[in-house]
């Protein structure tokens, strides 16, 4: 193969990522954007981000932003740090603070996060070098040695829903060069689609000076929280997006992506899903993944539910639905009562009250995104089996 350049945006993100995992390929994925560069490693035991990383030290954030420490302790262990050269993922583990695989499973996810980042870069260029006959490029970043799993589908199923959500964002920020400013603050911020301690984080930058790109810089909280906490706020009236005025605020990236569907193979064992979801890119990624199990897969949005299932009936259902919402809890109903079909509820983070009402209204299984596919699929085969 040697090397191979193009622009994201013919092949899309989602499809190279995915074409060079599925193809076995080893090397070197360089993906540029005014300025910014990302390298992602391929190699047998899975993917690394070599270099890239927005963050200068995630674990301490992690820490922080978790609970587990102060800013003031991490400024002492930032110093032993300094003193006695010893990774600080060593120094916290030592001291009992985390474990070690709270602490490897916590960087994971912050690799995840620079990946999906990938997905808002518009007009972003690649190339990619076979790792035979080059040097490994050297990062020494606090995340260049974390290895995710090998199999990419996990992450382009989550990006896909991301995808779909930035496309709903967009309309109240479509660009991170805008400012946020502040309006009134409501006696309550109790709201269970929301993270408070995002929340509690976020809200001080915003200041009706900072943009949206300066407050994701410096948040504790990576890109998409920090987006998707200013779309709600602003959804509830707490703050308001406006322009600056003013040209040359910087490079920022812009919230456009042109996803590229990805080709679906077909498969069927005899048993068929129904998969119903409005967010049309996180339903087709996971279309995608149930059919490689083997499975026939009908996709299907909410307002369709009816014509689709006494068309083309299915074995069991799946649905992305909020739960927050009494016509999410309706939906589930209609499927016990009248359709008469086992369904799976794939929920965003939410209230454990919400949980229980959907299971009370007939789920089978409540599963909160992001969820492990393999656990989706072993959730379908137990309904299947009764």
């Amino acid at each position: 193969m040697g090397t191979i350049k193009g622009d994201v945006e013919v092949l899309g993100i989602s499809n190279l990522l995915q074409t060079l995992s599925m193809a076995g390929c080893k090397g070197y994925l360089t993906i540029v954007l005014e300025g910014q560069k990302k390298v992602i490693s391929f190699q047998d035991e899975g993917i690394r981000l070599v270099s890239g990383a927005r963050r200068t030290n995630p674990l301490g954030e992690i820490l922080i932003r978790t609970g587990k420490i102060t800013r003031d302790q991490l400024d002492e262990l930032l110093a032993e740090q300094r003193r006695t050269a010893t990774a600080l993922g060593e120094i916290v583990s030592r001291r009992g603070i985390l474990d070690p695989a709270v602490i490897q499973s916590a960087l994971r996810e912050q690799v995840a996060e620079e990946i999906y980042d990938l997905f808002t870069w518009s007009g972003a260029t690649f190339s990619f070098q076979e790792s035979a006959g080059m040097s490994a490029p050297v990062d020494t970043g606090p995340l260049a040695n974390v290895v995710l799993d090998a199999n990419v589908m996990s992450l382009m199923i989550e990006a896909a829903r991301r995808v779909d959500e930035l496309a709903r964002i967009q309309s109240v920020i479509p660009d991170v060069r805008l400012v946020a400013e502040r309006l009134e603050l409501p006696a309550s911020m109790d709201d269970p689609s929301l993270d408070r301690n995002a929340i509690e984080d976020i809200l001080p930058l915003v200041d009706g000076e900072r943009s949206v790109g300066h407050i994701i810089e410096e948040s504790l909280f990576p890109k998409f929280t920090v987006l998707r906490t200013l779309y709600g706020l602003a959804q509830r009236g707490v703050i308001k997006i406006r322009d600056r005025g003013e040209a040359g605020v910087g490079p920022h990236t812009v919230l456009r992506r042109n996803v590229t569907p990805v080709g679906e193979r077909i498969a069927t064992n005899g048993h068929s899903v129904m998969l119903v979801s409005e967010l049309p890119t996180f339903r087709q990624a996971l279309s995608l993944f149930i059919r490689s199990a083997g499975y026939d897969v009908i996709e299907s949005r909410p307002a369709d539910e009816t014509a689709d299932f006494s068309r083309r009936p299915a074995d069991v259902a799946v649905i992305d639905v909020p739960l927050e919402t009494e016509d999410g809890l309706l939906f589930c109903k209609l499927l016990r009562d009248k359709l008469k079909v086992p369904f799976i509820v794939l929920a965003g983070n939410t209230s454990k009250q919400a949980i229980n009402n959907a299971l009370q209204c007939g789920a089978k299984y409540v599963l909160v995104k992001p969820f492990k596919e393999d656990l989706l699929l072993e959730r379908i085969s137990n309904v299947l089996k009764g």
